[in-house]
């Protein structure tokens, strides 16, 4: 055998023996989910697919071109970004500059009402003069509020004359109501390792306890990514993956003021480095869900790192489409 037939042979070989490697979770729901529904890595490809409420997405990495694609698997769309340092800068500037044109109009608009205001009198225009200056009480600057606390303590009082299938409901409103901020910004959730250690699918992890105002949210187990047993390279391309979004999304939430302002921004204490095998959900106390991390090390189609044909290009309007 010539020596390039025998080093397409080793080619050959090395790439037999490298499996892909595949992370999903089993048995999740709407209010009990992991932190993704699956991840998937294929060379120097990989594919997150997203967890409630975002399961119609996926993103998949190219460490190669340090390029993404996000799929609209609803919509059937995609949307390519650059991910390399230039364009995250890039798109930094940008969210910037739609900060700043957003609050001059919002300053032009509340000049121009109070200017027709003070010539006219208008209670309307007065009316929403003060709206927009007392407005964003909870992040909706702009928009007349009514008190949330005292809202919610309305709800709470009008339960009590309610039938039980009544307030069965409204308890679910208000429910989403918090989850959403709209009563004000809800406490931190509080971490609390426990040092207890389970033992789930042949991983080790401990237990980390999830509470919120005294209330037990959830049991997360965790363990270290070495302890997967995954290839040493699939680490490593994940760990990139994870740093490229990380940067990304930092230029995005440090520079558009619209998003910080939002309260209903949800903490599921996502961890890279120390990857979630089983997470116990608990609503008022009782259990009300659980998933359980599945590893596996086997070929996958290679389609699942491709744009579907049928797809369409989404235009957001900024580079890297």
């Amino acid at each position: 055998m010539n020596r390039t037939g025998m080093l397409c042979s080793l080619l050959v070989a090395a790439t037999a023996a490298h499996a892909d490697a595949v992370l999903e979770y089993a048995g999740g729901s709407e209010a009990c989910h992991g932190e993704f529904t699956r991840v998937a890595v294929q060379g120097l490809s990989m594919r997150i697919d997203g967890a409630p409420p975002g399961q119609d997405y996926s993103f998949v990495f190219d460490a190669a071109e340090k390029t993404g694609v996000t799929l609209d698997h609803r919509r059937k769309q995609f949307f390519e970004m650059e991910l390399d340092d230039d364009a995250i800068e890039f798109t930094g500037d940008v969210m910037k500059s739609t900060s700043n044109m957003v609050d001059r109009k919002t300053e032009k608009m509340q000049a121009d009402l109070a200017q027709a205001c003070a010539q006219s009198g208008s209670r309307m225009n007065c009316a929403a003069v003060d709206a927009m200056r007392s407005g964003g009480a909870n992040g909706k600057a702009g928009i007349p509020q009514i008190d949330p606390k005292l809202m919610e303590q309305m709800m709470q009082q009008n339960m009590q004359h309610m039938t039980k299938e009544q307030r069965a409901q409204t308890e679910e409103a208000m429910k989403n109501m918090r989850a959403s901020g709209y009563f004000g910004p809800q406490s931190e959730p509080v971490i609390e390792a426990t040092g207890e250690k389970r033992e789930v699918g042949g991983l080790s992890c401990t237990v980390e306890r999830v509470t919120q105002d005294g209330q037990l949210l959830r049991e997360d187990c965790r363990t270290t990514l070495d302890a997967l047993g995954l290839d040493p390279a699939d680490v490593k391309r994940m760990l990139r993956v994870i740093v490229r979004m990380q940067k990304y999304s930092s230029a995005v939430t440090s520079n558009l003021r619209l998003i910080k302002n939002v309260s209903s921004v949800r903490r599921d204490n996502v961890d890279p480095q120390h990857p979630l095998v089983e997470r116990r959900c608990f609503d008022q106390g009782k259990p009300s869900g659980e998933v359980t991390l599945r590893v596996r090390n086997e070929s996958v189609p290679a389609d699942w790192f491709v744009t579907p044909a049928d797809y369409s290009r989404m235009d957001m309007g900024m580079r890297g489409h």
